[in-house]
């Protein structure tokens, strides 16, 4: 941890401290006077999607100090703000009310609110249906940001293999046949996993809530026609972080309009995904909620 410690210290970021986490691991951490990153995670009824996030975040950031809002758009399934009541080390916003009726904009909403709460120099925007896999993604975001300070966002646009492929040739054949790609089907940073530049969006005063796009691409080109770059990352490189269970939230509850279609094949990505060794063990693993 020496580098990232050393820097952060030079900042006046961290202060040290060794404590044990309960299980089995001893860790030194560096305990955040003020966080390197915020992440924002907005939330609605899905309880299990949030624990597996929330424990893999805990499990695999070890070395950049990050805090974690979840904003809660007015969850009534019980179980939910239960389980997002116990977890220690979370900010936990509940909205109770002015929550839009349309999903998309609850959310936009959401990221808003966990913005203005955010303590953090970079700002990123998490689904509960993005699943950290791998130690040091947190600092691997943070390293592209911090290579050059005109990057106002980084992140990608679907984070899948297969669609981005048909993706491209939709985009080659608009190249072709209009001789450019129009601005709205080009592609965009997503806000699946996507970071922020704090001062950017102060400088630009970007809001989630003014975009009339789908979360994410609004934000993309108003940060790029203020003079700054959004940064998309490689998809493949990305992979080896995170991973997205796309549409989870949706697949989880299908009254939010998803198609049967994207529900069976939701089902079986998840169940998929779940069954691997390493995330049964983080979900069996009630200490990282401490």
């Amino acid at each position: 941890m020496g580098g990232e410690y050393n820097r952060l210290a030079a900042r006046g970021k961290v202060s040290t401290r060794a404590f044990d986490l309960p299980g089995a691991w001893v860790y030194t951490l560096s305990i955040m006077t003020e966080p390197v990153v915020s992440i924002i995670i907005p939330h609605y009824q899905t309880q299990s999607l949030a624990r597996l996030c929330l424990r893999s975040i805990r499990r695999y950031t070890t070395r950049t100090p990050y805090e974690v809002i979840v904003v809660d758009n007015g969850s009534s399934d019980g179980g939910s703000l239960e389980y997002l009541r116990s977890v220690k080390w979370i900010k936990l916003i509940e909205r109770t009310e002015g929550i839009s009726d349309i999903p998309g904009e609850a959310h936009k909403e959401a990221l808003d609110a966990g913005i203005a709460a955010a303590a953090g120099e970079f700002l990123l925007s998490f689904h509960t249906d993005t699943i950290p896999i791998a130690d040091g993604w947190l600092a691997w975001m943070v390293g592209k940001m911090e290579a050059d300070k005109r990057i106002g966002a980084a992140g990608t646009y679907k984070l899948e293999r297969k669609k981005l492929l048909k993706r491209m040739e939709h985009w080659f054949k608009a190249m072709m046949r209009r001789g450019e790609i129009p601005r709205l089907e080009r592609p965009c940073i997503r806000s699946h996993c996507a970071m922020y530049r704090r001062g950017v969006m102060e400088e630009l005063d970007l809001k989630f809530i003014n975009e009339t796009t789908v979360t994410g691409q609004g934000m993309h080109w108003a940060i790029e026609d203020g003079g700054y770059q959004s940064l998309l990352l490689n998809v493949g490189e990305m992979l080896r972080y995170v991973i997205h269970l796309n549409h989870g939230t949706m697949v989880l509850l299908p009254e939010l309009g998803a198609r049967k279609s994207t529900i069976r094949k939701g089902h079986g990505r998840m169940r998929r995904f779940l069954d691997r060794p390493e995330v049964r063990e983080i979900l069996h693993d009630d200490s990282l909620d401490l």
